[in-house]
């Protein structure tokens, strides 16, 4: 706020603490919402920036906040049941946006997004209960009217305000909404790849997992890499991964739970029943993978590693003497009708072994896994070593899990 004097007369200026370019970074507290909940907020911000010029990208894993770059972080730590009045706070790097349980439905968070941006605009301005006017003074709207999520003269007092804001914005590449795909590309999925992975994809899309509370009370880094794992891919596909709670009422019969005791490697695609894996070995386990935790993950979602396509002679070769005892079965080829036609050999694939992947001893640079025609070795030095999806690892998993996630989305409806 800035105070300006004109012969001797002093004149209030409200200035406003627009979000950048118009573009919204958010996260959602995945300890306070379901995945229901979570999609149900996640839609609603999709329906609203079709009536505002303002835009809504999930933040990504690296995404460093700034006063300039701020993240919205809507999360629910009170256990709030109603919408109460919230004093936003635009003078941090992270604002706070609580969404009370009962307030979970379109209308309602629509609501609380306009409150939000309104105090971008007028930060001055006094907390509106709007969850109680609408209540106290509901309209009665047309069929036509009832169809948009917020009035005419909050849409039009935004886009005025955000105008020039929203007239810088560029929408970098790097921001993906995750759960954004194209329907149109389920034709690449064949009647052999739906009979294949027709027991292996978890229903919904949805992962449920625990971990032991040692781990979590103590920080670890191993922790902290799991969750980062996971965020790498739900940032980028339709697939969730979800906190199970034993004393919840739900009654899960399959899901992961991560441990310092169990089995080193997790069983491939959904089933199984509870599987309890050893998180270190989980995040570490095969030497030279930079990606491990990730492939791991990919292997619960039911999706094989590159270097395991049935293809793959064509590609590299593999030096079976070098594979450690007892691990052949992990470089074994994957039938043809687990992998989509459409999607070539992809040496960038996050899945892909490493040149010393499962190796007994490679220390004086024997490999298991040999790129062909690899004179300079550029493949065998880059291949495995990366900590990202790439373009054909993110259609895989979405083409996959097209069908669960699109019945886990008409829920909502």
């Amino acid at each position: 706020m800035r105070y300006i004097c004109v012969l001797f007369l002093c004149f209030k200026i409200v200035v406003g603490r627009l979000w950048k370019n118009g573009i919204v970074h958010y996260t959602i507290n995945n300890k306070d919402y379901d995945v229901h909940s979570q999609d149900i907020i996640m839609s609603t911000l999709s329906q609203l920036q079709k009536e505002i010029c303002v835009k809504f990208f999930q933040a990504p894993l690296n995404f460093n906040t700034s006063d300039a770059d701020k993240i919205l972080y809507i999360s629910n730590p009170s256990k709030l049941k109603t919408c109460a009045p919230v004093r936003y706070d635009f003078s941090k790097d992270i604002v706070d946006m609580p969404i009370g349980y009962k307030c979970l439905n379109e209308k309602d968070i629509a609501r609380i997004v306009v409150d939000m941006l309104r105090a971008s605009i007028n930060p001055s301005g006094t907390s509106i209960n709007s969850y109680e006017l609408a209540s106290k003074f509901e309209e009665k709207k047309s069929d036509v009217l009832a169809q948009k999520l917020i009035s005419s003269n909050n849409r039009n007092y935004i886009n005025t305000n955000y105008q020039i804001e929203c007239g810088r914005m560029s929408q970098p590449s790097q921001f993906i909404q995750r759960r954004t795909f194209n329907d149109s590309d389920s034709s690449a999925i064949s009647l052999d790849n739906i009979n294949y992975y027709s027991n292996k994809l978890w229903p919904l899309g949805v992962v449920l997992y625990g971990i032991d509370d040692d781990l979590i009370v103590e920080k670890s880094q191993d922790h902290k890499r799991l969750m980062e794992a996971m965020a790498a891919i739900e940032l980028y596909t339709c697939v969730v991964f979800q906190e199970y709670i034993p004393e919840d009422s739900l009654n899960a019969k399959n899901y992961i739970w991560f441990g310092k005791e169990g089995e080193d490697m997790p069983l491939f695609g959904f089933g199984g029943g509870k599987q309890s894996i050893k998180l270190s070995s989980f995040l570490n386990g095969a030497p030279g993978h930079t990606a491990h935790a990730i492939v791991n993950l990919l292997r619960i979602l039911g999706i094989h590693m590159m270097s395991n396509r049935h293809d793959r002679d064509n590609y590299v070769s593999i030096n079976w003497d070098n594979i450690e005892k007892g691990k052949e079965q992990y470089l074994e080829r994957s039938p043809e009708k687990a992998w989509i036609a459409s999607i070539p050999y992809d040496f960038d694939s996050v899945t892909h072994a490493p040149a010393n992947y499962m190796c007994s001893n490679c220390d004086l640079g024997e490999t298991t896994v040999q790129p062909l025609q690899d004179h300079l070795w550029q493949r065998t030095i880059s291949m495995g070593h990366r900590n990202a999806l790439s373009e054909s690892d993110i259609r895989t998993i979405n083409l996959l899990y097209n069908s669960q996630c699109n019945e886990r989305y008409s829920s909502l409806k």
